[in-house]
């Protein structure tokens, strides 16, 4: 983070409480999806699970993920609501951290012109 905008910040450095706000925005979706694929996952598995001590705590444990998740994002609002409006923060190598295409533009920099990364860069999905 730096200091409220001066002349002689860099060009990329964006406003704190916009960084704060996309990272917020994509959390409160990630809580979203976690709770919308939890309750399918419960509708469709409930009645052979629910004698399953394992299956009802990873059931638990998707929910209070979610709540978690949804509680960080609401702490993220409350700290960019208490930002000095003019703090900027150059996120271009945070950005170039991340490897999945869309979270890249969902939370990176802005005006960052990406393609698509390569598949075998963002890892596997486990199908299970």
């Amino acid at each position: 983070m730096s200091l409220p905008e001066r002349d002689d910040a860099p060009a990329a450095a964006e406003k704190m409480t916009d960084v704060l706000a996309r990272i917020q925005a994509e959390l409160d979706d990630i809580a979203r999806r976690i709770d919308r694929n939890q309750a399918m996952i419960a509708r469709s598995t409930w009645n052979v699970g629910a004698g399953d001590d394992d299956y009802v705590k990873a059931m638990q444990d998707a929910d209070l993920s979610a709540q978690r998740i949804a509680g960080v994002a609401e702490f993220l609002r409350m700290i960019g609501d208490a930002s000095h409006p003019q703090w900027r923060v150059d996120t271009a190598t945070a950005t170039g951290t991340l490897k999945l295409t869309e979270l890249i533009r969902s939370i990176g920099t802005v005006g960052l012109d990406i393609e698509a990364k390569p598949e075998e860069d963002a890892g596997n999905v486990d199908f299970f």
